[in-house]
């Protein structure tokens, strides 16, 4: 009827792939000027790895080549001035590749929690007409962190926040809205379409930071319905970034801060 077991412990090849990055960055900004050779044995990678892994970062802005030494990219600017994490430069280029409201939504302490987000005019929020946290069975951030969740959890869950219809396709039974969320796997996009409001369509993707039970999710107004699937099937490939972003705030945030385990806090673009 539903997941026995939580899948947290399940981290993607993306999150490898930031950590590694996240390290390139590090000895890049340390070494004021280093070759591919060099950074390769420093952070223990192979030459062909190291040499992936800058091309990735010179596309974000994260290093920047000049004559064969790599120095820090201009996307890194962020990081220097308080007030101002990468991560939500990185949300806000999230949502203008994709078109659409982004979220990263969290469960902590038992609850849907919508951590960081970035919209604008041309990519209008969702309007949180019941609160996120009582309606993660309706919304695509929601879906997604339940998705994650053992069996017991779920539950739990829903004995707290009972499944109530918000629309007319809302799933309101218990039985029915698991094997919706386990239709595709533990790590299948969810999606909301028209189920929380009839004004809106939403898609979701696990972010996999490991320990944590996290999403990463768009919304659309519910006339741009067509461009749901398309925009959904980028939020994998945009996902590093983001982790990056996050490793890289940790990284320059001082020693005291980086115990808490919380997202920083973003300016909305």
């Amino acid at each position: 009827m539903h997941r026995e077991r939580s899948v947290t412990a399940a981290v993607p090849v993306w999150w490898e792939a930031a950590r590694w990055a996240s390290d390139l960055v590090g000895l890049v900004d340390a070494a004021h000027g280093i070759d591919t050779r060099s950074l390769a044995r420093r952070a223990g990678l192979s030459l062909d790895s190291a040499t992936r892994l800058l091309e990735w970062l010179r596309r974000q802005g994260l290093v920047a080549t000049v004559s064969g030494a790599h120095f820090p990219g201009p996307a890194l600017e962020p990081l220097t001035r308080p007030g101002l994490p990468l991560l939500g430069h990185a949300l806000a280029r999230l949502r203008d590749e994709v078109g659409a409201a982004v979220y990263l939504s969290s469960y902590t302490d038992g609850d849907v929690q919508v951590r960081d987000y970035s919209y604008s005019r041309s990519a209008p929020p969702a309007e949180e007409w019941v609160p996120f946290s009582a309606a993660g069975h309706a919304s695509a951030i929601g879906k997604i962190l339940l998705a994650q969740l053992d069996g017991d959890a779920r539950m739990d869950h829903l004995a707290r926040h009972p499944a109530v219809r918000l629309t007319e396709r809302t799933i309101t039974d218990p039985l029915a809205l698991f094997e919706n969320l386990d239709r595709g796997g533990p790590r299948s996009a969810q999606f909301s379409l028209l189920e929380y409001s009839s004004d809106v369509v939403c898609a979701a993707v696990p972010l996999g930071l490991p320990g944590q039970v996290s999403g990463l999710a768009l919304s659309l107004p519910a006339n741009q319905y067509p461009r749901l699937l398309s925009a959904a099937q980028r939020l994998p490939d945009l996902a590093p970034t983001l982790l990056l972003a996050r490793l890289l705030d940790d990284r320059r945030r001082p020693t005291g801060d980086t115990a808490t385990g919380r997202w920083p806090e973003l300016l909305v673009a």
